[in-house]
């Protein structure tokens, strides 16, 4: 199905003989896994959930589903992440792009990729720097979802939590983005659906510590930008093991034995090195840092979480 010029129903379909394997296109973004039924199976609310509710059903369908249930959980989540792209209260997410900005040598140029785009709110940024493609690619269809429908609306409307299940909604429109640049991709940050020396530079911000392999995550960013470009990493090294298995941590963990105690900044340090002091090669190497930037998440009206977000501007070997 095609609106307006844009795909936003249909398939892509591999083209090498030997695999076929087809990818659907959903609400016009692209869904590019390697096992795209388990994802399914975890992703299926985001997936089916409808759009056109209003206020007054939504507050009754979370009063009936209650605290925690599937529904709760994801207005909880889309509600953190929307308000601090969009509301601009605080230390937000513009606060991060900001410092991301300013630790590049040099303006952001070319087609950029926002690794864990979220809502979108980098993507838009980025484009209206390079008035050039960028991908914003997540794997939660949810986030992904809102994002999209920003994107073709030039509207922000999302809801935050008030307190326990009463959420507030929120509907503006957005500045004068060049949208038609950006597009949305569902993929995972571990298997990136892209030939090696694509994009002119990427930022992936608060990433490292959500996903399976963060050493993988920078592989993968190493092995889709192009030589001697940059891009930007960002993290609060706040790590989960419902996200990471601890032994895969990069850092945080084995205090007794490693040389810097289980610090994540220095073992990351030591894993983006140029002189590849941890045995491996990325591709990639720390050229500036910035440390203790302040990002909040609103919780809910009378509750924040506070990071302190290290930045390190990452030039991609020659």
């Amino acid at each position: 199905m095609v609106e307006e010029g844009e795909i936003i129903e249909g398939s892509l379909i591999c083209s090498n003989r030997l695999c076929q394997r087809e990818h659907p296109i959903i609400d016009g973004i692209p869904v590019v896994l390697a096992d795209a039924s388990s994802w399914l199976n975890q992703q299926i609310l985001g997936v089916l959930k409808r759009e056109d509710l209003s206020d007054f059903t939504l507050s009754m369908l979370g009063d009936l589903s209650g605290h925690s249930s599937a529904l709760d959980r994801d207005r909880g989540n889309n509600a953190i992440y929307a308000h601090s792209h969009w509301a601009e209260t605080g230390p937000s997410y513009l606060s991060l792009f900001e410092a991301a900005s300013g630790l590049l040598s040099a303006p952001a140029a070319g087609v950029w990729i926002d690794i864990g785009c979220s809502v979108g709110r980098g993507c838009f940024e980025l484009a209206k720097a390079t008035n050039e493609l960028v991908v914003g690619l997540d794997l939660n269809f949810s986030m992904l979802r809102l994002a999209q429908r920003i994107r073709r609306s030039r509207r922000v409307s999302y809801q935050s939590r008030r307190v326990g299940l009463v959420f507030d909604s929120h509907s503006y429109e957005v500045p004068d983005y060049p949208v038609e640049q950006v597009s949305f991709w569902c993929a995972d940050v571990a298997i990136l659906p892209f030939a090696a020396s694509t994009f002119d530079g990427a930022i992936c911000m608060n990433m490292l510590d959500c996903v399976a392999s963060p050493l993988g995550l920078l592989f993968e960013l190493g092995r889709i930008t192009k030589p001697a470009t940059e891009s930007i990493l960002c993290t609060p090294f706040d790590w989960a093991a419902g996200a990471t298995e601890p032994a895969a941590w990069i850092g945080g963990h084995s205090q007794r034995s490693t040389p810097h105690q289980g610090s994540s900044l220095a073992e990351l340090r030591r894993f983006l090195s140029a002189g590849n002091e941890a045995g491996v090669d990325t591709g990639l190497f720390i050229e500036a840092e910035e440390d203790s930037v302040i990002w909040r998440l609103q919780t809910h009206e009378r509750s924040t979480t506070e990071y302190e977000v290290y930045f390190a501007r990452l030039r991609r070997k020659a």
